[in-house]
């Protein structure tokens, strides 16, 4: 049993010390300098820098998400509004405030066709270019507009459905009902302003070459002035959406050598009025004429045309019929017509108006400048401050007040106190306005209205009529000058007369090199720049800020 015990003990000791051994050796053929990695020990778990984490990440993925959502939603907008941004000085490329307001309130669909590939039209000019830019803002303020762009040629059923003959270049404004009915045609030389000098023969062109070659012939000779675009595609648009349009007729007299009145009649045209002519020889004058124009004859009308214009005026009772009598200083007599302005209290007197406060005349003192008197008619004037320019005046006088009778006078253009008469028959050359007589404040332009009421209605009728002392200040260059009132002041009179409201006054715009308006090209380049380059950058900082806060 001892020895036994002794045995197990001995081989016991041999197997630790063999075990030291094996370690002993083990351990020494590691290499130096390393060290045995001790076993790590699993930390609990951080709650709150997961939770932190988490938060971050979910942020990211979110700014991420909205930054690519906004693009997707501007690319969209881009494709629906053409950007263009208008660096010019007289922001030719903008639409005026008051043409803004009146798109934005028409309540009927309208179809603008432009007969031409848009290509193709806006390489003809600046000006036509500039009108694309127009189509497309209207576009902009009114989705019941839509502008399109036809071939003439590549589209023969299309132009077929329409009396009036087309070109190249034309654009067709209508309702977008289908009736062609309501039609009105913009031409490439409708849209420009040449000088009054060549007015006549840029219409004279037109007839014979066709809008677009004159249009070419004028840009590339430096004839054109400035750009009317605007008021030719509003007064478009306001044709054919106004429901109750007024029409206005002027009277011609064969033989008569009638002044020119298109400054006066390209304005109305411009403001949506419809324009006819009336031969007051041969015709009766229509019951839906509105207004009628007399351009100062240089003879007289007979008593049988003048009944005409009476009965007319009278309208059985009803009255709601409008005159406007223009004078001039190379009339001769005219009796039958004195007699009827004398009827509704006017006068247009066979004395000129002059000036000596030279603050109130330019050049010579017969072209004068004066002032609106009446508030009544300038409401809708945006500086009814400005003066008028009214050169070779006869002067107007009136025989009512403006009171609550049946017929009534208004003064509605006026001189300086310091204004003078001279008899329009004085042919003297050494007259001055020393050796005037007549000196104070004189009228250019009043107005005799003629009042009923409706016995049934209880609603009063009226009859107005205008006589204006200047043929010379309805002159194209006068009433299309944003320096002078005179375009503003006669459209807000007839405008008010006429009980139509919706009329606006466009200046024109000269279109010159130092403006930019973005191309397509640069158009294209925004496009991509905001709906990829953008994106893909925000997406690789959100991945590499997302990267180092994971391995944190």
């Amino acid at each position: 049993m001892k020895e036994n015990k002794k045995k197990i003990e001995a081989e016991a000791v041999e197997t630790e010390a063999t075990t030291e051994v094996a370690e002993t050796a083990k351990a020494e053929k590691k290499p130096e300098g390393k060290s045995v990695k001790p076993k790590r020990e699993r930390k609990p778990m951080n709650k709150r820098k997961l939770r932190h984490g988490s938060f971050a990440t979910a942020m990211t993925v979110l700014f991420v998400a909205a930054v690519v959502l906004v693009n997707i939603v501007t690319t969209m907008l881009f494709d629906r509004f053409p950007i263009t941004i208008d660096l010019t000085s007289d922001s030719i490329y903008s639409v005026s405030d008051e043409t803004i307001e009146y798109i934005e309130g028409i309540d009927v669909a309208v179809s603008i066709t432009v007969m031409a590939t848009e290509d193709e039209y806006r390489s003809v000019s600046d000006y036509a270019v500039q009108c694309s830019e127009l189509l497309d803002k209207y576009t902009q303020y009114n989705p019941l507009i839509v502008v399109s762009y036809k071939d003439l040629n590549s589209n023969p059923d299309f132009v077929a459905n329409y009396s009036q003959s087309l070109e190249s270049g034309d654009i067709i404004v209508e309702l977008a009902d289908g009736d062609h009915t309501r039609v009105k045609i913009v031409s490439l030389c409708d849209i420009i302003q040449v000088a009054e000098d060549y007015e006549s023969y840029l219409s004279e062109y037109a007839n014979y070459y066709g809008a677009l070659y004159t249009h070419e012939m004028f840009d590339t000779y430096g004839l054109i002035t400035g750009s009317i675009a605007e008021q030719a595609l509003t007064s478009a648009i306001m044709a054919v959406t106004d429901a109750n349009p007024v029409t206005v007729a002027t009277l011609t007299y064969p033989g008569a050598d009638e002044s020119d009145v298109s400054g006066l009649t390209d304005l109305l045209d411009k403001n949506g009025y419809i324009l006819t002519e009336i031969n007051i020889q041969t015709e009766d004058i229509p019951d839906d004429v509105d207004l009628i124009i007399i351009p100062a004859p240089k003879i007289d009308y007979t008593t049988d045309e003048i009944s005409k214009i009476e009965t007319w005026l009278y309208n059985n009772g009803e009255l709601e019929k409008d005159l406007i009598y223009v004078a001039s200083v190379e009339q001769a007599e005219t009796p039958n017509l004195d007699a009827l302005l004398y009827k509704y209290g006017l006068t247009v007197e066979s004395k000129v108006i002059y000036e000596t406060n030279s603050s109130y005349y330019s050049g010579y003192q017969n072209r004068t400048f004066q002032t609106i008197v009446s508030e009544d008619y300038s409401d809708d004037i945006s500086n009814p401050y400005l003066s008028l320019y009214v050169p070779d005046a006869r002067a107007v006088s009136t025989r009512f007040d403006d009171g609550d009778g049946y017929y009534t006078c208004q003064i509605l253009v006026q001189t300086s106190e310091n204004a003078v008469l001279k008899d329009m028959y004085d042919t003297s050359d050494d007259w001055t306005t020393d050796d005037a007589t007549e000196r104070g404040t004189f009228y250019s332009v009043a107005m005799g209205t003629y009042k009923v009421l409706n016995q049934d209605t209880h609603i009063s009728g009226y009859t107005h009529v205008i006589a204006v002392g200047s043929d010379q200040m309805l002159l194209s260059t006068l009433m299309s000058s944003s320096q002078f009132n005179n375009g503003d002041f006669f459209i807000s009179l007839i405008n008010e007369i006429t009980e139509k409201t919706e009329g606006i006054t466009i200046t024109a715009k000269t279109i010159s090199s130092s403006g930019v308006v973005i191309s397509e090209s640069v158009e294209n380049g925004l496009n991509v720049a905001f709906a990829v380059v953008i994106p893909v950058i925000t997406v690789i900082i959100g991945v590499v800020v997302w990267v180092r806060r994971r391995h944190r």
